[in-house]
């Protein structure tokens, strides 16, 4: 913006080369197909940590009812 209040057109003689575009989709590319690796990954591994959990708490439950707590 100019002193006088007016706004000033930005410089278009400077663009970005093809091999920077081309960068750039790649670059953007990666990212998505490891932040949709990382999200599939997650819905894969959270039901069987819940499975897990599950089984962990059931065995917990039948040894503690198998045996009291003192020797």
């Amino acid at each position: 913006m100019t002193p006088d209040g007016r706004f000033v057109e930005p410089d278009t003689s400077i663009k970005p080369t093809l091999g920077v575009i081309v960068a750039r989709l790649v670059a953007f590319a990666v990212l998505l197909v490891m932040a949709a690796v990382a999200f599939w990954m997650a819905l894969f591994i959270v039901p069987v940590l819940i499975i897990l959990a599950l089984a962990g708490y059931a065995v917990a439950r039948s040894q503690a009812h198998r045996r009291p707590l003192g020797w």
